[in-house]
This record gives structure tokens, C-alpha cells and sequence, in this order.
């Protein structure tokens, strides 16, 4: 997935755009200093990459007019479209403003918005659903899609790869077969993607054996953004999503899928697991919201000012529960009451 795009001169941060969260600006510098620093000796070509955790920070140069193009990817892209795609950015940069570099008005790069849409989506982001047959990834596909939700399980045969757009950003949907027969394609259609999603029906028994994809997305995708969608929470016996977050070991979120109201809170767990730039579309209002009052709640509990901290943490608490992630509403749920203690009666 691209996540972040910088274009440079002299040094000097002109053109932004981020895509999801990555590097803070100050790890930005420290990379680029490094990069700049090289560039000056003569050590780097005019196209290079570095890595930084698990991202890449790819560049190209144009030494003319001192400027350098970033994109900040994942390590699962395709390099060879990352450089077509970075290369395209930079000529075209040039030809629109190669003549007006020194007077340069950054309320002309809205022109380059088609551009970069163009770019995300070439630079393709791989979402793929993994689980056992009968557990709801054809619905949760059809869900995010806001198609027609099926009534009666057909089962998906090899695998179906599905277009979804999130605000402007568009993924590459990939929904596996779960019948155990094609779980020799399991590794080949997981490999390279960006997210992966384990649907479970909210059994023990299912649960318990959905632990085998937990091990797989280690082994083949091990720099993925990974989660559980915990689906069919609506039926009787069904485990907490507490406790199924506890067997995998991973993030998991409630879902019941059949319902399409669940849309919204679909699309906004894709958008959390991928650490998208939440700005990008207003079904994602609650994770930036979010992360908003968690820094004012931060803020309040460095001043002492608990009731303030207290009040904050419960409407996180909230926030996580609209967003499906059952955990993490318990956690500000108890940080509040436990705040909530120390206040006067």
C-alpha cells in the first residue's frame, strides 16, 4: 500500500499526502537527512529505496532542479510498478512546473489529485479474507461492497478478487476458498498482501481451528497488518470477543455480517487494521475521532484533571464499541471507572 508521498526542493517539504500512518515527521527527517546526506557525496543513483521497520522509503532525483520524489510503501509492493509509478509523478511534477519552481503557488498541486488517486490505485493495496468455509467471508465481501447480502452460504470455489473503494482509495478484495480441498492455494493467494483478515464464526470449535490460519499469515505474510473479524456474534453460544481474541492471539472485532447496517463498521475495521489516513472518508470519522480524544485524554492525565480524563476515556469507550473492537472498549471502559474512583462523591 502506499501510505505517504513527498516532493522535496532544496531540502523543503513543497507537496504532501498521506494515505495511512507511518512515520512521524521527525522519522521522516532522520531518514531523509541520511538519504540527502549521500546524495550529496555522489553515492546514490538518481533512483534508490531504503527500509525503515517494516516500510519502504523509495526515491528518485532530479538533480537539475534539487528536487526528490518519496513514496512510502510496504514491503509486499511490486517495486517494479513503484518505479514506474514514481517516475510517471516526477515528469509529470516537472512538466507542469519545471517553469515556476522558484514562484510556485501550492494551490496549483491540486491539480496533481487525479494523479495521485491514479498512483494509489496502480500501486495496488491486497486485502485478503482468509477462514474456513461457512464462517462469512462472501458476505463480509458483499457487506464491505454494499451488495445484495446472501442469505444461504454458496461456497467460494479457488478464490474471488473484489474492487472496493474507501473515499478515494481503492484495495483489491481477495476472498479465498475455505473448503479444506483448496487449502493447498492458501499460501500462493496470501502471499503479498497488504492486510489480512481472519473471518471465524464465533464457535469454539472453529475458533480453536482457525488457529492454523493464525501460523500461516506469520509464515507468508509476516509484514501484513493482520486481525479477527469474530462474524456471527448475533447467535446463541457465540464466544466474546474477548475470549476469541485471547485464543488467536491476535485483534479482533465483532461483526455480524448479515446485517447491512454493519457496512459503516465493516469498512471502518478495514481502514483501523490498515492504519489508513482517516480523513480520506467520512465512514471513518469515529478512528479519527478516536485518536483524537485519546491524546486530549493523555493530555488531561499529565495536568491531573481526572474527571476530564475520565469523561474522555468514555466516550472512547464508546467510539470502540461503534467500531467493533469489543477489547478495546473494556479497556477505557475500566481506565474510566477506575479514574472515576479517585473523584469526590
Amino acid at each position: 500500500m502506499l501510505r505517504q508521498i513527498y516532493i522535496l526542493k532544496d531540502g523543503n517539504v513543497i507537496y504532501e499526502k498521506d494515505f495511512g500512518k507511518v512515520l512521524s515527521f521527525e522519522n521522516f527527517q532522520s531518514i531523509y537527512q541520511e538519504v540527502e546526506a549521500e546524495i550529496s557525496r555522489g553515492l546514490l543513483n538518481d533512483f534508490g529505496s531504503s527500509n525503515f521497520f517494516k516500510y519502504r522509503f523509495i526515491y528518485t532525483i532530479d538533480r537539475v532542479s534539487n528536487l526528490i520524489f518519496i513514496f512510502i510503501t510496504g514491503f509486499n509492493d511490486d517495486m517494479e510498478t513503484v518505479k514506474l509509478e514514481i517516475n510517471k509523478l516526477k515528469n509529470d511534477f516537472l512538466e507542469s512546473f519545471g517553469d515556476i519552481l522558484d514562484n510556485l503557488d501550492p494551490s496549483l498541486f491540486e491539480i496533481f489529485n487525479p494523479l495521485i488517486e491514479s498512483i494509489h490505485k496502480k500501486i495496488k493495496t491486497k486485502i485478503s479474507l482468509v477462514g474456513f468455509s461457512g464462517v462469512g467471508k462472501t458476505t463480509i465481501t458483499k457487506l464491505i461492497r454494499a451488495e445484495e447480502v446472501p442469505e444461504t452460504h454458496i461456497p467460494t470455489i479457488t478464490g474471488k478478487v473484489s474492487t472496493i473503494k474507501i473515499g478515494k482509495l481503492i484495495f483489491h478484495l481477495w476472498d479465498f476458498a475455505g473448503q479444506e480441498q483448496f487449502s493447498y492455494l492458501w499460501n500462493d493467494f496470501m502471499l503479498g498482501s497488504d492486510a489480512v483478515l481472519l473471518i471465524t464464526d464465533s464457535t469454539l470449535e472453529n475458533v480453536e481451528k482457525s488457529k492454523y490460519f493464525v501460523e500461516l499469515i506469520k509464515e507468508q505474510t509476516p509484514n501484513a497488518h493482520s486481525a479477527a473479524i469474530a462474524n456471527k456474534q448475533d447467535l446463541d453460544g457465540a464466544l466474546s470477543v474477548e475470549k476469541i481474541e485471547d485464543i488467536l492471539g491476535i485483534k479482533t472485532y465483532s461483526m455480524v455480517a448479515i446485517e447491512p447496517n454493519n457496512r459503516d463498521k465493516m469498512v471502518q475495521i478495514v481502514a483501523d487494521i490498515l492504519e489508513m489516513n482517516t480523513e480520506e472518508s467520512t465512514l471513518l470519522k469515529p478512528l479519527f475521532e478516536r485518536d483524537q480524544l485519546i491524546q486530549l485524554a493523555k493530555k488531561c492525565l499529565e495536568n491531573g484533571e481526572i474527571a476530564e480524563s475520565a469523561s474522555y476515556f468514555d466516550k472512547i469507550a464508546d467510539l470502540c464499541l461503534e467500531l467493533g473492537d469489543d477489547a478495546l472498549y473494556k479497556e477505557f471502559y475500566q481506565k474510566s471507572e477506575k479514574l472515576k474512583r479517585y473523584l469526590p462523591g
